[in-house]
């Protein structure tokens, strides 16, 4: 069953998932060119002077991007499921609504998680070409906040479109919105170091929405 699930939902996202890849992917190389073009015209010394003193992160554009990924990713999988109440017979699996929807997260999050490691790789390449060997710690850090928004985000998405009650949708979206807004307001190197811990805990914890609204979606509660 697991198996046939899977096979299910690869089915249905290959197409959109290989564009959001290729996309997420294509906009990396192009930071990735820029940052070099700035090389070529600039030297080193003041390109590093500018990202240590002036917080000048190439990439910061990237930062919307796993959010753009994880809301598509979560709309593409549960939206056609919903407005065609196919999610209904999902929940009526002999796996069971917790178990059924529990996979289903899986998938959407092993998806994401793919489609963001070239992206990923090519940035921490371009930190061992271009910065001194400080800049590894620092592109995690900066990094790890805007893809944990990706996951949040398509967390909440998946939470809002299994939510059956509107006031709990509306609740679930300015929670989200506001708590995710959070994780966007880098202004320098290192802002969110100390509390990655946390955020991190916060996000992953949205995972349990989507399983509560699938709950209350299995027992037509409102």
């Amino acid at each position: 069953m697991p198996t046939s699930l899977l096979y299910k939902e690869w089915l249905k996202l290959r197409l959109a998932w290989t564009l959001l890849l290729v996309g997420g992917a294509a906009f990396a190389i192009f930071l990735f060119f820029k940052l070099r073009y700035v090389y070529t015209i600039n030297d080193p010394l003041d390109v590093w002077n500018a990202w240590m003193t002036k917080a000048w992160l190439y990439f910061r554009a990237y930062q919307y991007a796993p959010l753009t990924l994880g809301l598509v990713l979560g709309l593409l999988q549960y939206l056609p499921e919903v407005q065609a109440h196919r999610i209904r017979l999902v929940l009526h699996l002999p796996l069971g609504e917790t178990r059924a929807i529990a996979l289903h997260l899986a998938i959407g999050a092993a998806l994401l998680t793919a489609a963001l490691i070239p992206a990923v790789a090519l940035f921490t390449i371009s930190g061992i070409c271009y910065f001194p060997a400080e800049y590894l710690h620092n592109i995690l850090t900066v990094l790890t906040p805007p893809i944990l928004v990706g996951y949040g985000a398509y967390f909440a998405t998946a939470a809002i479109l299994l939510e059956t009650n509107w006031r709990h949708r509306v609740l679930y979206l300015l929670l989200a919105t506001g708590g995710l807004r959070l994780f966007m307001m880098e202004n320098a190197y290192d802002t969110y170091e100390r509390i990655l811990a946390p955020l991190a805990l916060w996000t992953f914890a949205l995972a349990l929405v989507p399983l509560y609204s699938s709950y209350r979606f299995r027992k037509g509660l409102r």
